[in-house]
C-alpha cells in the first residue's frame, strides 16, 4: 500500500479500521515530507522523507529500471480502474443534473466546476460543505485547491483566497463556504473592497451547520441559522453580491461574479436533504 502525503489520521483510515489498513496483512510504503507523520499512527514497512512529487518520480524511474510493468498487466490495471470507476460513479453523480430547489450541494460544484478556469485556485471552509467539495470535485491542476483539512478552521476560505490572489493576481480565486464558516470571515470582505482584491465568495447556504446538525441526528442543538440573504450582506458593503435561488440561476450568477472586477459573493440557497453521511466510507465504525 503506498501512502502518500498522509498523517494517516482516524479520518483518513475510516476511524482506523483493519478492513482497509492493517499493517499485519499489508506492507506500508508511507512517503512524507514531515518526518514526524511516519508511523505515527500506523508502522510503516518503509518510510520514505522527501517531497512527493520527488519521490514518486524517484520511485517511477526505479520501477523503470527494473523493467517496470508489463503490458498486459498494464491494461488489466486499467480495465479494473475504469471498472470501480464506473461502480462508484466517477465524477459523474446524478445529482450534477439536478434541478431541485433548495439546490443540492452537487449541482453547485458542477456548475463550479464548469465555471473556472483550468489554473483557477479554489479555497475550501471547514464543515460538510468541505465534505461535498472534496468528494465531488476534480481539480484541474496542481496546488488549485487549498483546504483546512488538519484543523478544520472554520473562516479559512475567504482569508485564504485573498493571499491567494494577492500572490496570484492575474488567476481567478474562489472561496467556497457553508453559511457557519462564511459568517466567521465575512470581516474579510471589507479587507477585499479597501484593498481591492477582487475574489470570489461562493456560500452553500443552507441556513444550518450541517456536519454539525446531521450529526447530532433527531436531537439538535445549537445549529440552524436565520433565513440570512449574505449577498445583501455583501452589497451593503460595497461588494457585489448575487442571490440564487434556481438551479438555472447558477450559471449566469457564477461567470458574472468570474467576470467582476470586484469582490463578490453568491449566495446559494442549498440543501438539508444531502449529508455528509451519503459520502462517508462504509467502513466508517466498523474496527477490527
Amino acid at each position: 500500500m503506498l501512502v502518500v502525503g498522509s498523517k494517516l489520521a482516524p479520518t483518513d483510515t475510516a476511524f482506523e479500521t483493519t478492513k482497509l489498513l492493517d499493517p499485519k496483512r499489508q506492507t506500508l510504503i508511507h512517503i512524507e515530507i514531515e518526518p514526524k507523520n511516519v508511523s505515527w499512527t500506523y508502522p510503516a514497512g518503509v518510510a520514505l522523507i522527501g517531497d512527493a512529487k520527488v519521490a514518486l518520480v524517484q520511485l517511477a524511474e526505479a520501477l523503470l529500471a527494473e523493467g517496470g510493468v508489463a503490458e498486459d498487466k498494464k491494461a488489466a490495471l486499467r480495465a479494473d480502474l475504469q471498472t470501480a470507476r464506473a461502480q462508484h460513479g466517477f465524477f459523474d453523480a446524478v445529482e450534477f443534473a439536478s434541478n431541485a430547489a433548495p439546490i443540492l450541494p452537487q449541482r453547485v460544484i458542477k456548475a463550479l466546476q464548469q465555471a473556472v478556469a483550468n489554473d483557477a485556485i479554489i479555497t475550501c471552509d471547514a464543515g460538510e460543505n468541505r465534505i461535498f467539495m472534496t468528494h465531488y470535485y476534480q481539480t484541474k491542476g496542481p496546488g488549485t485547491f487549498l483546504q483546512p483539512a488538519g484543523v478544520g478552521g472554520m473562516g479559512y476560505a475567504l482569508p485564504a483566497a485573498l493571499a491567494a490572489k494577492l500572490i496570484y493576481p492575474y488567476r481567478q480565486v474562489i472561496a467556497v463556504s457553508g453559511d457557519g464558516g462564511f459568517a466567521i470571515g465575512l470581516n474579510g470582505l471589507m479587507t477585499a473592497l479597501e484593498e481591492n482584491i477582487p475574489v470570489v465568495s461562493v456560500v452553500f447556504n443552507n441556513g444550518a451547520l450541517g456536519w454539525v446538525k446531521h450529526g447530532q441526528g433527531e436531537r439538535n442543538i445549537a445549529c440552524d441559522f436565520h433565513n440570512f440573504d449574505h449577498a445583501a450582506i455583501a452589497r451593503s458593503i460595497g461588494c457585489e453580491g448575487i442571490r440564487v435561488e434556481q438551479p438555472h440561476q447558477l450559471e449566469p450568477a457564477l461567470q458574472t461574479a468570474l467576470a467582476s472586477n470586484k469582490p463578490t459573493v453568491v449566495d446559494v440557497h442549498t440543501s438539508l436533504s444531502e449529508t455528509f453521511a451519503k459520502v462517508t466510507s462504509p467502513l466508517v465504525g466498523e474496527r477490527g
